[in-house]
């Protein structure tokens, strides 16, 4: 069988849905659609350009102005490419609440970084770390884009407490949990992870479980 996984935002969204909704996320993390993974690969480019600071806040600007005034060869495209420029649009709102006085270093988006919890691989993928002055990472930022399920703050917080639990098992040096970050763009809403995270693991791994016995029950 292979082995159950969720991405880490929607691992985020489960703990806080409904058992019809929980039972949609598994289905769709079984048999996951392409097309939706792709949306939102513009808005994710540039706005980690712009937090990692390879382009100020005009380009950024620029880029969401551009997204929206090309021709594209299909319907679906154009749609993809203004919703990217929506995303920029709504980040820009919250941008002055992310962390500062960091060295902010962009993740290559390729990163298949992952958290095993109870049986089931989280893909985490942060999109940002946050270094010290060591270059040690201390933080990170998450950034989740889709309007239709946007995170609530049960959900953003979990999300967040994920996040730390990976970047303290990839990182020898302490991790601050209000660095890891996640932004919910749509909403523009920022969670940190909680200083008290001990009950939130527990939970998630949890959750895990549910996930692994379900998932087993659907593929046996």
């Amino acid at each position: 069988m292979v082995q159950p996984k969720i991405s880490l935002n929607k691992l985020g969204e489960y703990m806080d849905a409904s058992p019809a909704r929980r039972r949609r996320i598994i289905e769709d993390q079984i048999n996951p659609k392409d097309f939706v993974a792709a949306r939102y690969t513009d808005a994710r480019e540039k706005i980690t350009d712009y937090i990692s600071g390879n382009i100020e806040e005009k380009q950024l600007i620029d880029a969401a102005d551009s997204l929206r005034n090309q021709s594209y060869e299909s319907s679906f495209i154009a749609q993809d490419k203004n919703l990217s420029a929506d995303a920029i649009d709504d980040f820009l709102e919250v941008s002055d609440q992310l962390p500062s006085g960091y060295k902010l270093e962009k993740v290559p988006a390729n990163n298949k970084s992952t958290l095993e919890l109870s049986g089931v691989s989280v893909s985490i993928r942060p999109d940002i770390y946050l270094k010290d002055d060591n270059d040690k990472v201390v933080g990170g930022i998450k950034l989740h884009f889709p309007k239709s399920n946007p995170l609530s703050t049960v959900s953003g917080e979990f999300v967040a407490t994920a996040l730390k639990a990976f970047l303290q098992n990839d990182s020898p040096n302490v991790v601050d949990p209000k660095l890891c970050v996640v932004v919910d763009v749509p909403s523009a809403a920022v969670f940190s992870a909680p200083k008290a995270g001990k009950k939130r693991m527990t939970d998630l791994e949890a959750a895990c479980e549910e996930i692994s016995d379900r998932w087993k029950a659907k593929t046996s």
